[in-house]
């Protein structure tokens, strides 16, 4: 999952927004450096990704994408997962998208630890992105900005036409898929308690 499915659910289960944000920022071991709320926060996220990757749903998307953007079908899955969520958000919350990511941006800035990896200045257009996965605008910015952010030379800012050829398998794997990540978090958010 991408950013809009993880503050969603973040939001659903009242969890630190930062530290869903920063799930994809800490590799490693978790240590003592954040509060407690941000580190379950993140290890939420992990447990997203874990859940999310490992599921068939997934698998079944990252085998409709051929070489060579197989090798990165899980990151453009994940985005085009969020492309689905933001197009039909009105089956999942009661907001409008703009009204929640902008909501999610107050919040992920005013939680945002002094020291984590960057400043969240960083994090000012947050909600311009989370609305732009509604347009296919928005996922290519996404796509160019992972494919900056990768090392090696690589396909992800061309996967837009393919993504988008997925639309109706994205459609109707978004909500079974959120589901089930909504009862993984409910489960470790109870085993904290």
């Amino acid at each position: 999952m991408n950013l809009l499915a993880h503050l969603l659910l973040a939001d659903r289960s009242n969890t630190s927004f930062a530290g869903q944000i920063l799930g994809d920022e800490i590799k490693g071991w978790l240590d003592d450096r954040f509060a407690p709320r941000t580190r379950h926060g993140i290890k939420l996220h992990r447990a997203i990704d874990r859940h999310s990757d490992d599921h068939a749903l997934h698998r079944t998307l990252r085998q409709r994408f051929n070489p060579p953007l197989r090798r990165y079908a899980g990151i453009v899955v994940d985005i085009g997962l969020d492309h689905a969520l933001a197009r039909q958000w009105h089956r999942f919350h009661d907001e409008s998208l703009p009204v929640f990511a902008r909501r999610a941006q107050t919040r992920v800035i005013t939680e945002w630890p002094d020291d984590a990896p960057f400043s969240a200045d960083r994090l000012r257009g947050l909600s311009s992105v989370l609305v732009g996965y509604a347009q296919p605008e928005g996922i290519k910015r996404a796509l160019d900005s992972v494919k900056r952010r990768l090392r090696r030379q690589n396909p992800v800012g061309d996967a837009l036409p393919e993504l988008l050829a997925l639309n109706e398998a994205f459609d109707a794997s978004i909500a079974p898929l959120l589901a089930e990540l909504e009862q993984v978090v409910r489960e470790l958010d109870s085993e904290r308690k």
